[in-house]
């Protein structure tokens, strides 16, 4: 058992990079996991990948992988920042994420109209992308922590499995909020 290696309180204050770099590096993961998935999206086929295959193999562990990248780089910082970084982290991802859902899903196409206003959307997107950013701050805190600690495997495997269980709640969360049809159908 290794001791525990935390920084002195208002070490932030002397290491702006680090806690710079602490932000970015899962922003950079998650907009990269992002950017692969609306490529794949889009082409339909990456070489001998379709794109669902492509998202389970590429797309989904690079998202799982950034909270514990986030582990390993928010272990230098102190409690205190790292809490700091992944609140940051965490409003930034749920801003965005509660924005694309929202975009995605306001203005269906539907011939009889929709049953729902964009209005109506905006607090099930809001929620959704607390979800999806909290989820991912949380797994990230739960990898520094035992990151802090020396425990690279339990940062790793702790990191990951509970982004991963993030996803699943992100996505019966999402199930839950649009829950019935989202257009009319005709009158008769």
């Amino acid at each position: 058992m290794s001791a525990t290696v935390d920084p002195p309180a208002g070490a932030f204050a002397r290491s702006p990079i680090r806690f710079a770099v602490g932000v970015a590096v899962p922003l950079l993961l998650v907009a990269l996991s992002y950017a692969l998935w609306w490529v794949s999206d889009r082409l339909l086929y990456i070489g001998p990948l379709d794109r669902a295959a492509f998202g389970w193999a590429v797309v989904i562990p690079l998202w799982v992988g950034a909270p514990v990248a986030a582990g390993f780089t928010w272990r230098r910082l102190g409690s205190r920042d790292a809490v700091v970084a992944a609140a940051l982290v965490g409003a930034a991802i749920s801003a965005t994420a509660a924005v694309l859902f929202w975009q995605s899903v306001a203005y269906p196409a539907c011939d009889f109209g929709a049953v729902r206003s964009p209005g109506d959307l905006v607090f099930p997107s809001l929620v959704l992308g607390g979800v999806i950013g909290g989820g991912l701050a949380v797994s990230a805190l739960v990898a520094s922590t035992f990151a802090r600690h020396g425990r690279s495997w339990h940062a790793i495997v702790s990191g990951a499995g509970t982004e991963i269980v993030m996803v699943f709640a992100a996505a019966l969360v999402a199930g839950l909020m649009l829950l019935g049809p989202g257009c009319q159908r005709p009158t008769i």
